[in-house]
């Protein structure tokens, strides 16, 4: 059955991983919802949403004995999975984000989806009450999964995923609170 990639997820919930909160739904995940590295959403636009933004969170705040396993299980293999991973060995991260010092996570917009391939803008807000929107890509990977897609570190003319914004856009896909 095709949904409409903008649709809005169902019966949004939240958990929490090192101090951040992330949304989960009725598309995703199925599967081991509370380990370190979640799957199972499903092959649609709710479901490329909420894996973009759970493999986006997890991955930026992952301890170091838990960052391998989230980015063998959410990041697409290619030369910016193994990149990322290069990288993260040479930092430490030993504790959760500070109370009160977490982005929350507003919403979502979908820029670009095929049933291969979505754009996924993971808009924030900030302990300043800065709003931010971090773009995403992530693809339908075997075994049936959406993996985040990790930017090639060898593209010519790479893109700050990261921008600032002055407003919430009126066409983001609202989560409900936590």
């Amino acid at each position: 059955m095709q949904v409409d990639p903008r649709t809005p997820p169902t019966n949004v919930q939240w958990t929490t991983y090192a101090g951040m909160s992330i949304p989960q739904a009725d598309q995703g995940p199925q599967a081991s919802q509370q380990t370190v590295s979640p799957t199972g959403y499903q092959h649609n636009g709710p479901g490329a949403g909420l894996a973009a933004i759970s493999a986006t969170i997890r991955m930026s705040v992952a301890p170091d004995q838990e960052w391998a396993q989230i980015a063998g299980a959410l990041a697409a293999p290619g030369p910016g999975r193994d990149s990322w991973s290069l990288e993260r060995t040479q930092i430490s991260i030993t504790s959760a984000v500070p109370d009160g010092q977490a982005p929350q996570v507003l919403g979502y917009l979908v820029d670009d989806y095929t049933p291969e391939r979505a754009v996924i803008s993971i808009i924030t807000s900030n302990p300043d009450r800065s709003l931010t929107s971090t773009t995403t890509t992530v693809a339908w990977s075997p075994p049936g999964d959406w993996r985040r897609v990790l930017p090639d570190p060898n593209a010519p003319n790479p893109v700050n995923p990261v921008k600032a914004l002055d407003a919430v856009p009126p066409q983001m896909i609202p989560l409900t609170a936590p």
